[in-house]
């Protein structure tokens, strides 16, 4: 009798092991959205607007190279909605195809400038699919300086799926000092929490491909766009608040242009806050690298060369600092060199004190003294010391 009972006790057990997945949904009925462009359509007033949206969704037979009609068939297909909110437009687009959307493999949203210049709209978007569980913290997220739709609208002819092109340029060109960093969904969350302000790379289509066009500037409270660093500033950003491992900075001397190869940088930040009028920033970078290319006959094994060369790299780099912290301090009004979480880690008292009037209110930001220092050091010269010679080398 004990038998019995263990034995349906059992068998009961695995009914469950047998259960299957409640909200289970086949490979082939999915739409997996690899890229999403986000514009604005219309202001209707106070936080009333009409956006357009378009999704990337791949189609598999595309991407294995299958014929219709004696033309190959596109590994992609965009489709397209508008409404005045995400969620009713993501129902339009339930109409318009019969798979389910799935956006775990997304891989970039693309905002027009409208709507990041618009305030608090892209942060009202953002919010949105930060919420969605199917959404992963490292979507890449940039602003485009036309329609965001053209931007997933190109078609390399190198590339199938448009959406893991512009993913893939953006990791590449980031290697750049003149490019900024990809921003992935999970940083822009931090941000919005922090209300920090913040740089996200800014792209343009052109001739099917896309290319960097600078760095849109958020500032942190209003949640707006309120600007845009060009590629030099950029390198100013870059230098101060990265560690670089490439990149290249321009010089001259004696009116011969100079390739300074950059293979590390390192920037340390200090900061006075005695008075809270009169805050002092001192930003100290540090460089590494070698001449990449010359013009002239002149050799640079010469002490004296060499250390004319350093001299005017440092005063390049010291050059696109200070011009990009001019720019924030005197135009954009907002703390884009994480100097507000140096305050907040390392002078926690004061920051209390001082936050709400940090790049807002009386802007303490933009009254700051910041005093910038560079030491380029050159570690080789390349293959020869000269590039146009008699034959010595």
């Amino acid at each position: 009798m004990g038998n019995r009972k263990m034995c349906l006790l059992i068998i009961s057990s695995l009914v469950f092991l047998l259960s299957g997945c409640w909200d289970q949904v086949n490979i082939e009925d999915r739409g997996f959205v690899v890229g999403i462009s986000l514009d604005l359509l219309e202001k209707k007033g106070d936080d009333n607007y009409t956006l357009k949206k378009m999704e990337q969704i791949v189609v598999p037979a595309g991407l294995g190279g299958s014929m219709q009609g004696g033309g190959q068939q596109k590994a992609f297909t965009n489709i397209t909605a508008s409404g005045e909110s995400i969620f009713e437009i993501s129902r339009k687009f339930a109409a318009k195809t019969s798979k389910t959307p799935f956006y775990e493999h997304l891989k970039v949203i693309v905002v027009s400038e409208e709507i990041a210049k618009t305030p608090q709209l892209f942060e009202s978007i953002m919010d949105v699919y930060i919420r969605n569980n199917e959404m992963r913290r490292s979507v890449k997220v940039v602003v485009s300086k036309d329609e965001a739709k053209n931007v997933l609208g190109v078609e390399p002819e190198a590339e199938s799926l448009p959406a893991v092109y512009i993913d893939s340029v953006m990791e590449i060109n980031s290697k750049t000092l003149d490019i900024f960093d990809p921003v992935e969904m999970g940083e822009i969350h931090q941000l919005l929490l922090t209300k920090s302000s913040y740089v996200i790379p800014r792209v343009i289509p052109e001739d099917n491909r896309v290319k960097n066009k600078g760095a849109a500037v958020i500032h942190g409270h209003t949640s707006k766009m309120v600007g845009v660093l060009t590629g030099n500033e950029t390198v100013g950003l870059n230098l101060i608040t990265k560690s670089n491992t490439g990149g290249y900075i321009k010089f001259e001397i004696e009116d011969r242009l100079m390739i300074y190869e950059v293979e590390n940088t390192k920037s340390s930040i200090k900061i006075d806050v005695k008075d809270k009028d009169n805050i002092t920033i001192n930003i100290k970078i540090d460089a590494e690298g070698s001449i990449a290319e010359m013009f002239g006959s002149e050799t640079l094994l010469k002490p004296e060369r060499f250390k004319e060369i350093e001299k005017n790299v440092s005063k390049q780099i010291e050059k696109h600092a200070r011009r990009t912290i001019e720019k924030a301090q005197q135009e954009l009004n907002a703390d884009i060199f994480e100097f507000d979480e140096k305050l907040k880690q390392r002078h926690y008292d004061k920051w209390q004190k001082i936050k709400d009037d940090w790049d807002q209110g009386e802007n303490l930001f933009a009254n700051c003294t910041i005093n910038v220092s560079a030491n380029a050091i050159v570690r080789g010269t390349g293959a020869v010391d000269k590039t146009k010679d008699t034959g010595n080398e």
